[in-house]
């Protein structure tokens, strides 16, 4: 049921259907952003809100050329995906393409936590300010 979960948070998400993924999420979810802290995602978000907010600097920080989970590793309630993004910073005009692994964790049916891995050191130079 967990990896069925992650699969439609990443249907929908890919569809620009983000209020129907949030939905996904259980009201104390924490989502942990592992990356540079030049990127406004940086950190870690914990709650409803936090995850709407964190979901809507997205759109607002970058824009997504491409995004695709690539492989989907099912270890039960904790669901391992593996892919790859090319987006481009609006701030900078930067572009940073990146290998990328989450790891959710799911209950009830709810998407619980969500820790996200990103090539750090090219993604700080897409967010550096430019000289």
């Amino acid at each position: 049921m967990s990896l069925q979960l992650i699969q439609q948070f990443h249907a929908l998400a890919g569809q620009g259907r983000f209020g129907e993924a949030i939905a996904l999420f259980a009201d104390d979810a924490v989502i942990e952003f592992h990356g540079p802290a030049s990127n406004p995602l940086a950190g870690r978000h914990a709650g409803r809100p936090a995850v709407e907010r964190f979901f809507g600097l997205i759109g607002a920080s970058f824009d997504v050329e491409h995004f695709a989970a690539e492989e989907f590793i099912d270890a039960g309630a904790t669901v391992v995906v593996i892919g790859r993004e090319r987006s481009r910073v609006k701030a900078s005009g930067r572009v940073f393409d990146v290998p990328w692994a989450q790891v959710w964790r799911t209950r009830d049916g709810r998407i619980t936590a969500l820790a996200d891995f990103f090539d750090t050191g090219s993604m700080a130079l897409a967010f550096a300010p430019s000289a």
